[in-house]
């Protein structure tokens, strides 16, 4: 019994012993502290790839471990050694996941630690080399192709081409255009080649156009001898091409200029101006003609070489004839040489303007109203001059005189009276104004001595009421002779005479006032005429009819009126 005793005792001390040990190992502190990571790295690593290692204070960690990351999968962490690295490259990939997080935890610490991986957006640029085929003989600017590539791409730039200055690039786009067409030859250059580099790519791309062989077109040098002065559309003949396609034919430059017309479709040359087919001034005339089927374009030369003839001669001729004349008024000649000749107008601008004498050339009026300076200054007509065997044209140019006309706006006003013996140099304008003048005449009880009433004794009229002392305040007389208005200020209050003479025309007058920005008026209008020491003449613009009234008791309107002389 005693000896059972003993050997329980030997064994509960083991247990003890082993359960005391035991517990010592498991109850170690949690007193490690994850310090959190936060690095910036370049997108696109590789795999495996080492970006940093979780830091500790307290002691070291056991077991590190990624309890949680965005997107998943995309780092490992090394379990003895905190050391974390790239798990899964395709994740690290700026346009999708600027910024990678994970979250770390230890067995025996006391905090997770947060990990911030924020990426740099690297130049992912690349490019495909490009190979296409066009048609030889481009225009131009004619796009080639544009260059495909990956990434954000620019600063296209062509480093080397053969033949040089064949192509073009855009170095935002990378559109390759044609620089000179002359180079896209079949027969001279069947495959051209450019190197273009890009801005940040690694590797440069090639480009390779090959050109198709095309019909091209051809055309013959054109020479023919006609006599001179022949006629206004007369063919010359037609000039010889062939090519694939339709054709169309230009003139490109002529000498002289002006005196072929080429039909665009069938090539056939005529004559458009015939004065200038004249053996003594151009004994060749020359045209370069262009012909193209849309794609190519050859040049080829006419040559047109002139006969002398006997001929008839006719120069342009310049006239000139004052506007407003009466029909059957001569205008002139035009002038011209030959024997038996006729004359005959093939065009007119105005129509219907002018008529000839057919046997001697000499213009006149035909239409009287079209000679209006202000609606026509500048006439013509075509005349044809014939001996029967030739014609031959000219223009004879009719300028207008402008002269001056009842209803103007000139000098200031609207013109109402013309001087007859000044030969239209001098005459009366009324003034034209967005406001109105009126007021009394001027002072009453003294002779002023404006006792003028015909026309032409206004501004004197006006002159001796203002002397006498007479341009009282708020009289017609103190406004108007101190008036400037457009420009002038030699306004007076007209006579009896001429505010009859703008009543006798007050339609007209009245229009171009409106027309000119002014406002009309009616009714009684105050004269420079002096009655008496009492009362002046008034005249109606409505009615015409003169009276009179109190020069200082009653206010009536006034029209300024000025004297022009056109030098």
């Amino acid at each position: 019994m005693i000896k059972r005793i003993q050997n329980f005792t030997i064994v509960f001390t083991l247990l003890m012993l082993i359960t005391i040990g035991c517990n010592k190992d498991d109850d170690q502190p949690n007193n490690v502290n994850l310090q959190s990571l936060e690095l910036t790295l370049d997108e696109n690593p590789s795999n495996g790839e080492i970006i940093g290692t979780i830091q500790t204070d307290g002691g070291s960690a056991i077991n590190f471990s990624i309890v949680s990351q965005s997107p998943s999968g995309a780092l490992n962490i090394g379990g003895s050694t905190g050391e974390l690295t790239i798990a899964n490259a395709t994740l690290f990939d700026f346009e999708t996941n600027p910024t990678i997080t994970a979250t770390v935890t230890a067995d025996n610490a006391e905090n997770s630690a947060s990990i911030t991986i924020n990426l740099n957006n690297a130049n992912e640029v690349s490019g495909q080399n490009l190979e296409v085929t066009i048609d030889e003989n481009p225009a131009d600017g004619q796009v080639i192709g544009s260059l495909q590539t990956m990434g954000n791409a620019s600063g296209f730039a062509i480093t080397t081409q053969s033949p040089e200055g064949a192509m073009d690039i855009d170095s935002n786009t990378g559109e390759l255009t044609v620089s000179d067409a002359l180079l896209f030859d079949f027969e001279t250059n069947p495959t051209l080649t450019a190197t273009v580099s890009i801005e940040d790519a690694e590797n440069p791309i090639s480009v390779t156009v090959n050109l198709n062989n095309v019909l091209e077109i051809t055309v013959q040098d054109f020479t023919v001898a006609v006599d001179e002065n022949p006629n206004d559309g007369q063919v010359l003949g037609n000039i010889q091409a062939n090519g694939n396609g339709t054709l169309s034919y230009s003139i490109t430059a002529q000498s002289p200029m002006g005196a072929m017309a080429i039909n665009a479709g069938t090539g056939e040359l005529t004559v458009i101006d015939p004065n200038l087919f004249d053996f003594e001034t151009n004994p060749v005339i020359t045209a370069d003609i262009s012909v193209t089927d849309g794609a190519e374009t050859i040049s080829a030369t006419a040559t047109i070489n002139l006969n002398d003839v006997d001929e008839v001669s006719a120069t342009n001729t310049n006239l000139a004839i004052d506007e407003n004349p009466s029909n059957g008024d001569v205008i002139g000649a035009l002038q011209a040489s030959g024997s038996n000749l006729t004359y005959t107008i093939t065009f007119q601008n105005p129509a219907g303007a002018f008529s000839i004498n057919q046997n001697t050339g000499e213009l006149s009026v035909a239409d009287e109203t079209l000679f209006d300076f202000e609606t026509n200054p500048n006439m013509l007509a075509t005349i044809s001059v014939s001996n029967g065997a030739q014609t031959v044209s000219a223009n004879a140019f009719v300028a207008l005189n402008d002269l001056n006309e009842i209803g103007e706006f000139k000098y200031g006003g609207v013109i109402f009276w013309i001087d007859p013996a000044s030969n239209n140099s001098s005459g009366l304008v009324v003034a034209v104004s967005n406001q109105f003048y009126s007021g009394t005449w001027g002072c009453t009880g003294t002779l002023t001595g404006a006792t003028g009433t015909a026309i032409g004794t206004g501004a004197a009229n006006t002159a001796a009421i203002v002397s006498s002392g007479c341009a009282t305040s708020g009289s017609v007389i103190e406004l108007i002779s101190n008036l400037n208005l457009n420009g002038y200020d030699d306004w007076f209050l007209p006579s009896e005479d001429e505010l009859t003479e703008i009543y006798t025309n007050i339609s007209i007058v009245n229009a171009t006032t409106i027309a000119n920005g002014g406002q009309v008026t009616s009714q009684f209008h105050w004269s420079s005429t002096e009655i008496n020491t009492t009362a002046a003449t008034l005249v109606n613009l409505t009615t015409g009819v003169i009276g009179g009234s109190g020069k200082d008791g009653n206010i009536y309107f006034a029209k300024p009126v000025r004297a022009w002389t056109d030098f």
